[in-house]
């Protein structure tokens, strides 16, 4: 499966059928939409925006997705790669990695939980649509996943 901007971009277009869900984990709101349209525009389907780890874990609970777009930095006890993690362990989401920063000591244990992608702040929609291309491959390839299809 290939990821590619759309023809033309519309706020309305709906996800297409058996398209992938993503599940947003982000606390700068403005930043949470733009990836939220982003993903809108590319045809996917959004599971929510959680903004710390009981958000993330109740959106993954209610919606079988297989990706999630993390912020390495959230506010609370657990950080973004604690959450992606966990969203790895308990529900097999694979994560990409959204970042501020590149400080050494965040980027090492984050490449311990072994994500798909980092996606650097601020990142263009191009960059979005290859990091997501890829992490899709990357996930059929470990699975054999039929991509539209939940992630059990």
């Amino acid at each position: 499966m290939s990821i590619a901007p759309p023809d033309e971009p519309s706020p309305a277009q709906k996800p297409v059928q058996g398209q992938p869900c993503v599940l947003i984990v982000e606390d700068d709101a403005m930043v949470a939409t733009y990836v939220a349209d982003v993903l809108a525009e590319a045809g996917f389907e959004v599971a929510g925006v959680a903004s710390t780890a009981s958000e993330a874990f109740t959106l993954a609970e209610a919606r079988p997705c297989i990706l999630a777009l993390v912020d390495i930095r959230l506010p609370g006890p657990k950080d973004g790669i604690e959450i992606a993690g966990e969203l790895r362990r308990r529900y097999g989401i694979g994560a990409i990695f959204l970042s501020g920063t590149s400080d050494p000591e965040h980027l090492a244990r984050a490449k311990r939980v072994s994500p798909y992608g980092f996606l650097q702040k601020p990142f263009l929609p191009s960059q979005m649509y290859k990091a997501l291309d890829k992490a899709l491959k990357q996930r059929q390839a470990e699975r054999g996943d039929n991509l539209g299809s939940d992630p059990a």
